[in-house]
């Protein structure tokens, strides 16, 4: 097969006002497949024969006829143009197949996507989605998924990626109630490590809320996913965004220590600049949704 010579080609648009009107015998019916007027498609037609210097269709009583030029020429514009539809949809095909994978933090995932995720699926059964609770600290791979997830403070940049936030969720200090009973100076209490962060920027929010880092007690649980259930058990001070903490302080397991460290944070969606595919584009779009019902902390 030969490379096509674009120079050479007629423009698309009147190719395809040609099929159209070839395929379904008229202006008219060409025109309502295409949603333009009938007189867009016979200028467009018209276009194309003064383009290839032949006609290709004639008027026959109220109707239309294909010359002999524009019955050689209708065939093979309706094979490449099905060509083309076909491998449009194998792609969709492939694209709704393969799934989202989507790159989060487990908190994220656990209080605000798990809760009201069956709502998407609801909505769009075909489409699967897959999660990995990589947390804030892992690097950002768009390679190997097609969103991610990141919490940070407001004004963090992704270079190379587009990063909208998304929610905004202030940070505290919560602990479980039992941890503070008859502690004057809270000061004393340890710290759970909290892995989405760096250690050096664990310290700086505890000098912030007032500890000493030199004397400070870091109890590191190995793993994110039981920080929350640290904090419950009383093992140590927790930091986190208030959405993360906001069923547990609702129940009273947590409460909130009142400290002079105040910062604001946001959770950010970060994915690829330019055109989405449409399982991206559906996330997205339930996503950025679902974020916009839930009250700031």
């Amino acid at each position: 097969m030969t490379d096509p010579n674009w120079r050479d080609l007629p423009p698309l648009s009147t190719l395809r006002a040609f099929e159209a009107t070839a395929r379904l015998s008229g202006y008219s019916a060409a025109a309502r497949s295409l949603n333009v007027t009938p007189a867009a498609i016979a200028q467009q037609v018209r276009k194309l024969e003064t383009e290839m210097g032949t006609a290709l269709v004639r008027r026959q009583g109220r109707g239309l006829t294909l010359t002999r030029a524009g019955q050689d020429l209708s065939q093979p514009l309706r094979e490449a143009f099905a060509l083309i539809a076909n491998g449009i949809d194998t792609v969709k095909q492939k694209d709704a197949m393969r799934g989202l994978r989507v790159s989060t933090t487990t908190f994220f995932a656990d209080e605000v996507v798990f809760p009201r995720l069956k709502e998407f699926w609801t909505k769009h059964p075909g489409l699967q989605v897959s999660f990995s609770p990589d947390g804030n600290d892992a690097s950002v791979d768009l390679e190997n998924f097609d969103i991610a997830i990141r919490g940070s403070l407001k004004g963090a940049v992704w270079d190379g990626y587009d990063a909208t936030p998304i929610l905004r969720s202030r940070l505290m200090i919560a602990a479980a109630p039992a941890l503070l009973e008859g502690v004057e100076d809270i000061r004393t209490l340890p710290w759970i490590r909290e892995r989405s962060v760096h250690d050096t920027e664990l310290l700086d929010v505890a000098s912030r809320a007032g500890f000493d880092v030199d004397t400070l007690k870091i109890v590191d649980t190995g793993s994110a996913k039981f920080e929350i259930e640290a904090a419950l058990q009383g093992f140590g001070l927790s930091m986190g965004a208030e959405i993360v903490f906001r069923k547990y302080l609702e129940e009273g397991a947590l409460v909130e220590v009142e400290t002079p460290f105040k910062e604001e944070g946001w959770y950010y969606l970060i994915q690829h600049k330019g055109p989405q595919s449409q399982s991206v584009a559906k996330f997205t779009e339930w996503l950025v949704s679902l974020c916009d019902d839930i009250p700031d902390g």
